[in-house]
């Protein structure tokens, strides 16, 4: 009896792996639209938003795994763009920002999660010249809203990316740059000192800024004009693109 009921175990569990690997092919030429990864990723900020578990618990850990898997299935540059598409016509509980030519794209949320040191997740996604990757983001994590383009004198395309965080009392905004080279995406040191991010903080009891996100970039790019507070004298003044890297412009008698 023991060998017979041994035979026919091993039968089911070999007719359910052999079902498992017929279903396989479908499962996989699904296709996947924009619409569907939006509408993912909406109803698990949702499930973030409305979670009344404690900050850190295995729920919302879950939660922010899921959001970050939907995120890295994006794997083709038509994908993206029109993930990009739909995005601008809706409201969202996250932050997409696409840049001009399509390249890179950065996601970030709140993760709920503030006391691991986790508060915003961002995840980068970059064209490596034949599909998409995704990618961490280097330094603290903040919400990119805009990302800049401007082109080098030799060519090479080059990627500002936008972003703030409000914590408490104060507001940090922050620039970094970025460039795609070798089929990777890699910092830019091109602000003065050779640095590859520009930051400013401001405790809220100041006076307000005159623009919602501390740096104003004009020109596509070309210039940036380093905060200023409103009824405040600039404390800065603006820094220009020669083509290699930003320079503090001369002053204005």
């Amino acid at each position: 009896m023991i060998f017979k009921y041994s035979l026919l175990t091993i039968f089911i569990l070999g007719s359910a792996i052999i079902g498992c690997e017929n279903m396989a092919p479908e499962k996989t030429n699904t296709t996947i639209t924009g619409e569907d990864v939006l509408a993912t990723l909406d109803s698990l900020s949702y499930r973030l938003s409305a979670n009344k578990s404690p900050i850190g618990s295995e729920e919302v850990i879950q939660v922010n795994e899921d959001m970050r898997r939907t995120v890295e299935s994006i794997r083709t540059p038509h994908l993206l763009t029109e993930i990009a598409e739909i995005y601008a016509y809706q409201k969202h509980a996250f932050t997409f920002t696409l840049s001009e030519d399509q390249k890179i794209g950065v996601f970030s949320w709140h993760t709920k999660m503030d006391a691991t040191g986790n508060r915003i997740k961002n995840i980068a996604l970059y064209n490596n010249g034949n599909d998409i990757e995704p990618t961490s983001l280097y330094d603290t994590p903040i919400t990119y809203e805009k990302i800049h383009q401007v082109k080098s004198h030799k060519g090479k395309d080059l990627y500002i990316l936008h972003g703030h965080l409000n914590s408490g009392d104060s507001h940090y905004f922050r620039l970094n740059a970025y460039t795609l080279r070798n089929g990777y995406m890699e910092e830019a040191p091109i602000f003065p000192n050779s640095e590859s991010s520009l930051s400013f903080a401001q405790i809220s009891n100041n006076p307000e800024l005159s623009n919602s996100l501390g740096f104003k970039v004009e020109m596509n790019g070309i210039r940036i004009l380093l905060p200023e507070i409103q009824d405040v004298p600039r404390a800065g003044h603006s820094l220009a693109f020669n083509g290699k890297k930003y320079l503090p412009e001369p002053k204005k008698n």
